[in-house]
């Protein structure tokens, strides 16, 4: 007698498998949430690239702070030289060190510190960084006086949101001093301006409306390659300050890209060089920055990030904000003095 013709015991099995409709359903589902997923990653990284970018900003500020109690004066934005009117890549009688050189023992670098000889020029015997010259790249920079604090990679002074496409063997730089709001490249109405000596006491508007540094997009390294957060644009004539302010802001990525553009930007921190560690508030963040190949006067370097939407900005009170590209611009500009009377919005 057949005991199991009813029971499911005795019933044929069926197989456990996929089958093809429902493995690619889970294919797809799966591609979906990948595709979800990727942004929000990346979107996290860069937040915490960001707050480290913001950090490293913070921690110049105290450096900032602890300098002005030792000294009663900031750091100037750049040192002395013999140019006038007329601008020049530099000699060996100049002295253009830069405030993040002078800043190196409060922020425990100062090993590197003690390796500078501030009586030279910053790259002597050759000047403008020495980066055409083969022989200096070829022994690590030790033909330079300085060469062995100037190849220093320094994470404080490196944004991690930032890429680094600079050829250039010194150490590179992403944050910047603030020169003022005006087109001088020299003394500025800023923090930070040639041979300054500029007191807390004597920031009329206050500490909390006043720039002292911000950041810069590092240069590409190659003039094939269009960079406007980076490139600075010669825009040689002759000018005044608010036909040249004009002309630079007139500038798109496309325009520019007519012009003879610099593209080592931040590709070292020691010297004080304009497109290299400082900045100004002649025209607002992101946009095209320009100078005027001919003379002084003549520069508008925004300050500019691979953040989206805007730069961090590092205040007199060592606050930090995050300034909108859209911000007013006379706005900006005031934020550039010592005595803007302007104050920075949430």
């Amino acid at each position: 007698m057949n005991t199991c013709r009813r029971s499911a015991l005795c019933r044929p099995a069926h197989s456990a498998g996929f089958t093809l409709i429902e493995l690619l359903v889970v294919i797809g589902v799966l591609a979906v949430l990948v595709a979800l997923l990727i942004p929000a990653v990346q979107r996290a990284r860069e937040s915490m690239r960001r707050i480290q970018c913001a950090n490293n900003l913070k921690q110049i500020g105290t450096a900032l702070h602890n300098y002005h109690g030792s000294h009663n004066v900031l750091p100037f934005g750049v040192g002395a030289d013999r140019d006038d009117f007329v601008s020049s890549w530099g000699s060996l009688d100049d002295r253009r060190y830069s405030a993040l050189s002078q800043l190196l023992p409060y922020l425990d670098q100062a090993a590197v510190y003690s390796q500078i000889n501030f009586n030279v020029a910053p790259f002597h015997p050759y000047v403008n960084a020495a980066t055409g010259d083969t022989e200096v790249a070829e022994s690590n920079g030790t033909l330079v006086t300085n060469g062995s604090a100037a190849v220093a990679v320094l994470p404080a002074f490196l944004c991690p949101s930032d890429v680094d496409r600079l050829q250039s063997l010194w150490g590179h730089n992403n944050y910047r001093s603030c020169n003022g709001s005006t087109w001088s490249g020299r003394k500025g109405n800023g923090m930070f301006g040639q041979i300054s000596s500029v007191r807390f006491s004597a920031v009329s508007d206050g500490l909390s409306n006043t720039a002292m540094f911000s950041e810069r997009a590092k240069g590409t390294w190659d003039h094939a390659v269009y960079d406007p957060l980076s490139d600075l644009y010669d825009l040689a004539g002759i000018w005044t300050e608010d036909a040249f302010r004009e002309a630079c802001h007139a500038l798109n990525p496309a325009t520019a890209a007519t012009y003879h553009q610099d593209v080592e930007a931040g590709q070292n921190w020691l010297e004080g060089n304009m497109n290299w560690t400082r900045y100004n508030h002649l025209v607002p963040p992101n946009r095209v920055s320009c100078k005027n190949g001919l003379t002084w006067d003549g520069v508008a370097m925004a300050a500019s990030s691979r953040h989206a939407g805007g730069v961090n900005l590092l205040l007199g009170d060592g606050s930090l904000r995050f300034i909108s590209e859209l911000i007013d611009e006379p706005a900006w500009r005031g934020l550039g003095t010592i005595a803007g009377a302007d104050t920075v919005n949430e």
